[in-house]
């Protein structure tokens, strides 16, 4: 669904700028299939029934969101003891550049924090070299398979037709693993819509960090971040694909609704819209993108506590909102977090 592909291009979050641009126009020379058959893949058996129940579950979750509210501004929730606080702010990777979302709690974090948490590095050059080994060792067949040789003729048809929206030939994403794929188009129709990974809210605050010399902790390697995916199933993969494929045509109105759902503080909106397995459209994805990683943060969060200072936690909305979000474990494991 539209909602777990920008979890997917958050997971890359500023990698977005790394992401290396597709070809629009020169062909891949074909090379031999040696990936399993479509078939070895489980169907719906009514594909086009499926396609309108998950279409009537997006929008449930966009009527309840829409019906919520929130404080007006996006959360700060606060942990802290005697000699430690830690400031946790959920953030939206890619935004539309004239977008205010600051406040002036979310400036004083800013200023106060001589730590300044981030999901993973993905600015540094070192980041960058790290990212592109990534993708082109995760991310792309070594082994002369095309992606459609994991799709069937009506799969087909439909990569086509959401390629041809942003103006891309199929043979661009032929090389390309099936998760690659859906990265690059959700990244790909989010900044042609206007969407900026440079006006993302971890690129503001990484500026003012470094111009008053606070350090930088991440909380995951990029192997984490986008290896659990990564390594998914192909059938998996390839059902997460399709997904982002069939919702591609609706559009900016639907990132727009998350965006203004973050920016108005609405959790109870946000955990319906991004936090949840049926906006996955499996299981093993919302585990691989969400709920695995929150419990991985959640006791890494906890132990900061440990250290003196102030720190500033800022990771993706997603992973703050419904029950399995980061806050939910941290306050199962006794903590006191101040906020919704």
């Amino acid at each position: 669904m539209l909602f777990s592909r920008l979890i997917l291009s958050a997971m890359a979050g500023a990698a977005a700028l790394a992401l290396p641009a597709c070809d629009r126009g020169a062909a891949v020379e074909a090379a031999p299939t040696v990936a399993e058959a479509p078939a070895s893949c489980v169907r719906p058996a009514d594909p086009a029934a499926a396609l309108a129940a998950s279409a009537e579950a997006e929008a449930r979750a966009m009527a309840f969101a829409a019906e919520s509210r929130g404080p007006g501004a996006p959360v700060l929730w606060t942990l802290k003891d005697e000699d430690t606080t830690l400031y946790i702010l959920g953030t939206v990777h890619l935004l539309r550049p004239d977008l205010v979302w600051r406040t002036p709690e979310i400036d004083a974090a800013i200023a106060a924090a001589d730590t300044v948490v981030f999901e993973a590095d993905t600015t540094s050059e070192q980041a960058g070299r790290d990212l592109m080994k990534f993708f082109s060792s995760e991310g792309m067949f070594s082994d002369g398979t095309q992606l459609t040789s994991l799709l069937t003729a009506p799969e087909i048809e439909q990569l086509e037709a959401a390629l041809s929206e942003i103006g891309l030939p199929l043979d661009a994403v032929q090389p390309m693993r099936p998760w690659y794929a859906a990265l690059n188009l959700s990244v790909m129709q989010m900044t042609e819509e206007g969407f900026d990974p440079s006006a993302g809210v971890e690129m503001k605050i990484e500026a003012e960090a470094k111009a008053k010399g606070a350090a930088f902790v991440y909380l995951e390697t990029v192997d984490q971040q986008l290896g659990e995916f990564a390594r998914l199933d192909s059938c998996a993969q390839v059902e997460f694909l399709m997904q982002s494929v069939q919702t591609m045509d609706q559009g900016d109105e639907m990132l727009d609704l998350l965006v203004s759902e973050w920016a108005d503080g609405d959790t109870a909106g946000l955990g319906a819209l991004m936090a949840s397995p049926e906006e996955f459209g499996s299981v093993a994805a919302y585990d691989a993108l969400l709920k695995n990683r929150n419990e991985r943060w959640t006791p890494i969060i906890a132990g900061m506590l440990e250290a003196p200072g102030t720190r500033l936690i800022a990771v993706g909305a997603g992973h703050l909102a419904g029950e399995d979000s980061v806050i939910t474990m941290l306050r199962a494991e006794g903590y006191e977090v101040t906020g919704p």
